[in-house]
């Protein structure tokens, strides 16, 4: 087949990222990065593939579903890494005397899942987490949501907030009311979709595919979707649940990392209490968390919570390890802050082309070039002589390169440059002793 005759496109659910988009993808990555490491995580990353007997039995049912599995050619049963967590929880047991606590990380690496592919869902994409492992203290993921904060803010985001609730509030709440184990899952997640199918859309579903009675769907809907300030809502928690050891000891914690943020004066339009978060069910034990950008009905962007049972199961013992953290989807945030022109500050990282005038000029322009490098000036030489000057112009346009520097024979003989200033379009000579200081200045 010839190449005329051959389709070339991406797999449905990957994608290729161009300088534009790569400019971007970096900021990201670096945003996250830098205020990662200012709370004090540190850098981890796992191999692509792991043993599928690694993955299988902690991920959850619904995960083994979109793996990525084959047999290699050393007939080894593996899996495409599918999430940054579990093979976290395998580093952290399998060098756990080597590594010291609490273990404070951040992983950003490409994941891949056999999902049905659309807005904002791919089959390869990167995911970028951040956890702290050894410590059961609320400071922790108090800590986190202030990250969190801090990086939405940092990207630009005014109006978003945290929603804060606790996987204990969910189990202490449905026992009460009596459900079953095996519908705990069904009615968690329908509690979860409250904001999308209403409080009628619940109650409907509870009672049509849950099988709970009326009365019993409307208490729990009720009680989850009340109004007022955070302290009010877990007032009427209290005094709904009074007897209830887990749901009392799901709001302590509550309280707890809410009376961290205060204390940090961390601005509490960007954080609530918000009973139908209900995520993670197969991982999560505690407090869960969810950012959502409310700007432009964008909605969740990082999902989060405490994990303390996960890592003791690759122990194969009864030891708990606690653990906390969440995840940002990079390209999520990067979907986002385009299509809402958050970023058309990002340029071309190359600050300026020289030209070669001829080919008895292009030594000096050669010269010229390493000598800018060697300034911390990021300089593209063009690598054809005897190309017009109008189409080396022309190239630094369309890269959008702000500077263009001209060497010809008469600059040469006088020891000077041509500048040319591609967005003011106005050009100037200097002496080549005077050049750096001017581009610099």
């Amino acid at each position: 087949m010839s190449n005329q005759e051959r389709q070339l496109q991406t797999l449905k659910g990957f994608q290729d990222f161009l300088p534009d988009d790569m400019r971007l993808r970096e900021y990201v990555i670096n945003t996250f990065k830098k205020v990662f490491e200012k709370y004090g995580y540190e850098p981890l990353e796992t191999p692509a593939l792991e043993y599928a007997e690694t993955l299988f039995g902690i991920s959850g049912e619904e995960a083994e579903k979109l793996f990525y599995r084959f047999t290699d050619n050393g007939g080894r049963d593996v899996v495409m890494r599918y999430e940054v967590m579990v093979p976290m929880c395998r580093v952290i047991a399998q060098y756990k005397n080597q590594l010291t606590f609490p273990f404070k990380r951040y992983q950003i690496q490409r994941v891949w899942r056999a999902e049905n592919v659309q807005k904002g869902r791919l089959r390869e994409f990167t995911q970028c987490d951040a956890d702290t492992i050894g410590t059961s203290s609320m400071i922790a993921d108090a800590e986190f949501i202030q990250m969190g904060i801090e990086i939405l803010n940092n990207f630009g985001f005014r109006e978003f907030y945290a929603q804060i609730s606790n996987r204990k509030l969910l189990d202490g709440m449905l026992s009460e009311y009596q459900i079953p184990e095996n519908k705990f899952y069904g009615v968690c997640m329908t509690i979860d979709n409250i904001r999308k199918i209403g409080r009628d859309g619940v109650i409907e579903r509870l009672m049509n595919k849950e099988n709970l009675s009326k009365e019993v769907a409307t208490k729990i809907v009720k009680i989850i979707e009340q109004s007022g300030t955070n302290e009010e809502k877990i007032k009427a928690f209290r005094k709904q649940f009074s007897e209830n050891k887990k749901v009392s000891e799901a709001l302590d914690e509550v309280e707890e990392i809410l009376n961290y943020l205060e204390a940090n004066k961390v601005n509490s339009k960007y954080y609530r209490f918000d009973p139908t978060i209900a995520r993670g069910l197969a991982h999560y034990t505690g407090p869960v968390w969810e950012f959502e950008i409310t700007e432009g009905n964008v909605g969740s962007v990082a999902g989060c919570g405490r994990y303390d049972n996960v890592i003791s199961k690759y122990l194969g013992t009864d030891e708990i390890i606690p653990a906390t953290g969440g995840s940002f989807g990079i390209e999520r945030m990067m979907i986002v802050l385009k299509e809402r022109q958050m970023v058309d500050f990002l340029q071309n990282s190359t600050q300026v082309l020289v030209t070669i005038f001829n080919e008895k000029t292009k030594n000096d322009s050669i010269k010229l070039a390493n000598e800018l490098r060697e300034t911390g000036i990021n300089t593209f030489l063009y690598p054809e002589p005897g190309v017009k000057l109008d189409k080396q112009l022309k190239l630094a346009d369309r890269k959008v390169i702000p500077v263009v520097l001209i060497l010809g024979p008469e600059e040469i003989t006088k020891n000077e440059v041509v500048i040319k200033w591609m967005q003011q379009k106005k050009q100037e000579k200097v002496k080549l002793s005077a050049l750096i200081r001017k581009l610099k200045g």
